[in-house]
Parts: C-alpha cells; structure tokens; sequence
C-alpha cells in the first residue's frame, strides 16, 4: 500500500479535472496514479477526492479494465454507481 502523501496530490488534482463521468475520472485517475494505479488507489482516490463511500468505492474497484470476471463492472455500470459522487 502507499502512503496518503504519495496519493492525495492525484486526488487533488483529480478534483480539478473536467470529466463527463466514472469512465473518464478512472482513466484520468490512472495516468495521474502511473505505477501506482491499482484497485485500491483507486478507491483511496475516489474516497479522498469525491467523497465516495466506502462500499460503492469497493464496487468500483470491480471496474472491467482492472480485471475479469462475472462480478466485474462494465463502464455503464460504473458510471451508475459513481453518478451520485460525480453529477455536478
């Protein structure tokens, strides 16, 4: 696991970036995270950026680009999800 100082500068510039939806703040958050990105920064991301709760951060964490599998989330799925954190 990293340490919060090696990931809140993502998040906070991850609240900075203009987005039309999960998708787009997953894959932004996937450039700015580099070698770290992972299911589990990308949740500590979520949670630290956008408020997201815990558990729908965990769910998102099943998103399909992480990996496989009949419980993955396809990207309608995720923006589903994430849509209450994420409508501006």
């Amino acid at each position: 696991m990293y340490a919060p100082s090696l990931l809140d500068p993502a998040a906070d510039e991850l609240k900075l970036t203009d987005f039309t939806g999960a998708t787009d703040v997953a894959r932004e958050a996937r450039t700015l995270l580099g070698e770290r990105f992972s299911s589990v920064t990308f949740m500590y991301v979520l949670m630290r950026a956008f408020e997201v709760e815990y558990t729908a951060a965990c769910d998102a964490s099943r998103w399909h680009e992480f990996h496989g599998g009949p419980r993955a989330l396809s990207d309608a799925d995720l923006e589903k999800l994430l849509a209450p954190w994420l409508d501006r």
